[in-house]
């Protein structure tokens, strides 16, 4: 009898940001992880995965979704920049994601979203008004430029975002996502 009961319990071994990705993932209408996928991953690799499924609710401009890729290029040395790579090859809206590594601002031409993982002042003046979505994962890096910050609190992936940076990128975030993020920031909220 222990036996059945444990098998109709909710999975109580998934921890909280486990489930978030999973939310993340049924909301994009996938099937979910199953438990073991998902202790597998890890952080980062569950980061790359919500990454993902954010970029199916964020519209560029129509002359940037128009041409075969979506071009996620990264500029940082960390576990989550190695996870990224990871999503070459996938597709988002019949656009297949290519992956590259960026050593300096000049190179940021075809970019969809740029990994940070760090600040770097040098980038901030380039990306300005770019339609570039900025992610990043550090601290206090909305306050740095990040568009999209992803944070792990309480165990569990939360990420916060910029609607100010966003928009004034020329970039659409769907109110489905805006709804999961545990803060955002628009021009009633700034500083």
């Amino acid at each position: 009898m222990p036996m059945r009961a444990r098998l109709l319990r909710r999975p109580t071994d998934l921890r909280p940001w486990r489930m978030a990705a999973l939310l993340l993932l049924a909301l994009a209408g996938a099937a979910p992880l199953r438990p073991v996928a998902a202790q597998a991953a890890g952080p980062d690799g569950l980061k790359a995965e919500v990454v993902y499924r954010a970029l199916m609710f964020v519209n560029w401009p129509a002359e940037r979704e128009h041409g075969r890729a979506l071009q996620l290029c990264t500029a940082g040395d960390s576990g989550l920049e190695t996870a990224l790579q990871g999503l070459a090859g996938r597709s988002i809206r019949h656009l297949a994601i290519e992956v590259r590594r960026l050593a300096r601002p000049d190179q940021l031409a075809g970019c969809h979203l740029l990994y940070l993982s760090e600040p770097r002042p040098a980038w901030r003046a380039l990306l300005d008004r770019q339609p570039v979505l900025v992610l990043s994962d550090q601290a206090g890096m909305l306050d740095q430029g990040a568009m999209l910050n992803l944070q792990i609190e309480d165990g569990r992936i939360v990420f916060d975002v910029d609607l100010d940076a966003v928009r004034r990128a020329g970039l659409a975030i769907s109110a489905k996502l805006l709804r999961l993020a545990r803060y955002v920031r628009h021009p009633a909220t700034s500083p």
